[in-house]
This record gives structure tokens, sequence and C-alpha cells, in this order.
């Protein structure tokens, strides 16, 4: 997989190489994160601590050099003196490239954890029907390969090592360890315990499509109960308080003879665009979805 680095103005085949000569530097800015490691194992970046540390550091000073060559550029065709501005605006670049490169992997973390979640149980659901019609779980797992976005990925992976001559067990469990969510987790752990104590895979797996089934119907049942106050916060934010206040304010400023600022209209629509966006996108981001 090619790797992935935010906000990277150089290529990174270039900081890469670079980044070598930053390893001690790295691994000082590696102690401070001591999750790092699991992030980036779990992330699926196939770089140590040090190694994505010391990338970070070289992506902020190189964005930071970047973007105060360009402004003293710009300064000096315009004529002006733009040393204080430029490296004031170099500084917040470098800070904020090098605090968004260190949590990329959590970021990433986050996103393949509610993928997997998401996929999970229609997974199960198909891998059940194969082995309750006679298939080995090594072809119901290959049989996951599509179709379930981050597990299918992560089956695909379990059975290339399997393929290569890794054991079954061996295989899940180290997919086990890889993997953010820990209901996927749960089920690995389970069909390793099942293959361990030489129990019906089947069973194990009928039991946790109902459990993870019965925590999703809770989840729903969750969101709903939710939906009650932000509805009210809604209501109060987006129509309640525009309407109201700009009535009080219109009468207010009518008593004192002041006319009401123009600029009041745009600004109360522009504070409504920006806050339906984000009530929409806040919603949305807490929705369970629905297999």
């Amino acid at each position: 997989m090619k790797l992935k680095v935010p906000f990277a103005i150089v290529p990174v085949p270039i900081l890469l190489a670079l980044s070598h000569y930053f390893l001690a530097l790295g691994a000082m800015i590696s102690t401070t994160t001591p999750f790092l490691k699991v992030q980036l194992l779990q992330a699926d970046i196939k770089l140590s601590p040090r190694e994505w540390a010391s990338l970070a550091f070289l992506v902020a000073v190189s964005n930071a050099a970047v973007m105060a060559a360009l402004l003293l550029i710009i300064g000096s065709l315009a004529g002006t003196d733009f040393t204080t501005f430029a490296l004031s605006v170099a500084l917040l670049m470098g800070v904020a490239s090098f605090i968004t490169v260190l949590s990329y992997p959590k970021i990433v973390t986050t996103k393949r954890l509610r993928a997997l979640d998401n996929n999970i149980i229609p997974a199960l659901r198909q891998m059940l029907i194969e082995l309750k019609s006679g298939v080995s779980l090594f072809e119901a797992m290959k049989s996951l390969h599509s179709g379930y976005g981050e597990v299918s990925a992560e089956f695909r992976e379990i059975t290339d090592h399997i393929e290569g001559g890794t054991s079954e067990i061996k295989a899940i469990n180290e997919a086990s360890a890889r993997n953010p969510s820990f209901k996927f987790r749960r089920v690995l752990w389970q069909i390793s315990n099942a293959i361990s104590a030489g129990s019906d895979v089947t069973v194990a797996l009928q039991d946790m499509v109902t459990e993870l089934t019965k925590e999703k119907q809770d989840e729903i049942r969750r969101y709903g109960q939710e939906l009650n106050p932000w509805t009210m916060i809604y209501m109060m934010a987006a129509v309640i308080v525009p309407s109201l206040g700009m009535s009080m304010l219109s009468i207010l400023l009518s008593f004192l003879d002041i006319p009401v600022p123009k600029l009041i209209y745009p600004a109360v629509i522009a504070y409504l665009v920006v806050f339906q966006l984000f009530f929409i996108n806040f919603v949305r981001s807490r929705r369970p979805v629905i297999d």
C-alpha cells in the first residue's frame, strides 16, 4: 500500500529518504506519544514510531520552509518587507503540519474502526451461511475477499498469510493484534478459541452474530433517545434564538432611535448556514449504520 502523508508539500519518497538522518530526533519525539506504535499498527502503516515521528518533523520543517520562501518572494515582488509575517505564518504552518502528521495514524484508525464495525455483521452472516453449507473455514474466509470494505481487507490478509504457510490460529491472532475494532477482535478471538478447543466454529459465529445484532439494536435505540434533546437544542439555536433575537433587537433599537445595522442580516444568515451544516454533520456522525 502506498504511504500517504497529509499536507506533505515535498514528495513522500524524498521525505522518507531524508527522515533516516533524523531518527534520533524521531525517537525522542515518539517517547511523548506512547500509543503511536499501536496506532501505526492499527492504521496499517509500515513504519516504526521513530520513523513516523522523524517524518512528521521533516514535513513540518519542509512545509514551513516552502511557505516562508513563497511569502518572502511575494513580498520581494511587491516591494514590501514580509519577513516577520512570513516567519510567523511559516511557524504556524510547521506546527500545524507536525501535529497533523503525528495524529494521522489515529485518524486513520478511527476511520478503519467505523468501517469495520459497519460491515462486520453482514460479513459474519455470509460466513455463517458458507460454514453451514459445508464449506471449510478457510474457504469461508476467502469468500469475504470483496464486498465488505475493511472487513474484506482483513480477511484477505488473513488468508494470504495462511496460504503463505502461517497456521490459521497464528494468522487470526496476528490480525486480532493489529485490528482497531473491539467487535472484530472479539469475533477473531471466538474463532481462534473454537479452533484451539476443537469445537464447532459455526456455533461460536452464530452466538457472535446474535450478540452483535443485539448491540446494534441497542445503539439504534440509544440514538433515537439522543435525538430528543438534540432536537430541542436545534430548535433553540436555529429557530427561536435568531427569530426572537432579531425581534427583540429591532424593538430595542427602535426605542433608542437607532437604525438596525445592515451587517446584522447577512451575519445571522451566515450563522444559520454554518450551524445547519455543523448540526447535520454532527447528527450524521452519530447515526448508527443499519445493515
